[in-house]
């Protein structure tokens, strides 16, 4: 029998990543898959399995032969339990890797893809700390993080190598999975020697990150998520607000239907922004409602026409009566969100 290569790939299913970018990663996840089965040796020797992080881990797709893999459906959830995962992917290479015995040569050094567009918000250090304590070297771990809000100060304290993928839209999560492929293929055409992404052209838009000079994570958070619930229909949607370049103001960008099972418990919270640092907003993907409120609750609600001063409407969590006041006189308020 073959000896195996067991392939990881730890996704990011983070709020940060709804809309385009989850879809986009589960779509280049198939068509990795699909690349991979075109190979014969591929067939042989890889096996690959799928271990989701959000609010909490997830082993997503148990290591099979490439054959037998399923494209996982990936879940939108809140937070960002690197940790976690990280913790699941130890006891996965324990559980399911064939160790080298003195009679028979056994699987290849694992590879580990951590794909993620933000910080954890667990703690990761611990089993950072206990992964690193494996003696002989538990996986051979590469971190690709996509968008500007990476902390690659933490990934660099993981992973062997680090890869910025500059955008977090369709264009470059397709082309990311394009050179992810073309590294995999590399590692089972040689899987005694570790992948050197030196050696692999990046795509454009794609940069290896030097440990000498990790780009610092900002302090003012760009994006900044809010949940919120439909008064109509009670089901849960997040609205994206943007920093505006070279501003202080956060733009209304896009809002999403939310699973009935979202929680936004565990999610990194984002220091109280005052409204007045708010502009626009964006329809209720349920009912259009144009506007949003804040009861005194904290709950955040779409708003339907008419605007205006006297109208009194029922806060959908705690069934409050509220009365609007005259809409642009003022009465700004803290908003609290977070940041994916």
């Amino acid at each position: 029998m073959p000896r195996r290569l067991p392939i990881y790939l730890l996704l990011d299913c983070s709020e940060s990543m709804v809309g385009e970018p989850l879809k986009s990663v589960e779509l280049g996840v198939n068509q990795m898959l699909s690349s991979l089965r075109k190979n014969p040796y591929a067939l042989e020797t890889a096996f690959i399995s799928v271990i989701t992080f959000a609010a909490k881990a997830k082993v997503a797709q148990p290591l099979r032969e490439l054959i037998e893999v399923r494209p996982p459906t990936l879940a939108l959830r809140p937070g960002t339990c690197l940790g976690a995962a990280l913790d699941l992917l130890a006891g996965s290479i324990k559980n399911d890797v064939v160790k080298t015995t003195d009679r028979e040569k056994g699987d290849f050094r694992p590879l580990a893809f951590i794909l993620t567009d933000g910080q954890p918000t667990d703690d990761w250090e611990k089993a950072a700390k206990k992964i690193k304590e494996i003696k002989p070297k538990l996986a051979n771990i590469y971190a690709i993080g996509c968008g500007d809000e990476v902390n690659f100060q933490i990934l660099a304290q993981i992973a062997d190598s680090c890869v910025h993928v500059n955008e977090l839209d369709q264009d470059s999560l397709s082309k990311l999975f394009v050179w992810l492929t073309a590294s995999v293929q590399s590692s089972i055409a040689s899987p005694d020697d570790p992948l050197s992404l030196e050696k692999i052209p990046l795509e454009k838009g794609m940069e290896l990150v030097s440990p000498d000079r990790l780009p610092q994570l900002q302090t003012t958070n760009k994006r900044l998520f809010f949940h919120l619930k439909c008064r109509n229909t009670r089901k849960n949607y997040l609205m994206r607000y943007k920093l505006s370049p070279n501003s202080s103001i956060y733009q209304a960008e896009d809002a999403f239907p939310l699973p009935d099972d979202f929680f936004s418990d565990g999610a990194l919270k984002a220091p109280p922004v005052d409204s007045s640092k708010f502009s626009g907003s964006v329809n209720c993907p349920y009912c259009g409602g144009p506007s949003w409120v804040m009861c005194s609750c904290g709950q955040l609600c779409c708003l339907d026409p008419p605007i205006q001063a006297g109208r009194q409407i029922v806060c959908p969590a705690c069934e409050r009566v509220l009365t609007l006041g005259i809409p642009g006189s003022g009465g700004d308020f803290s908003v609290g969100g977070s940041v994916g």
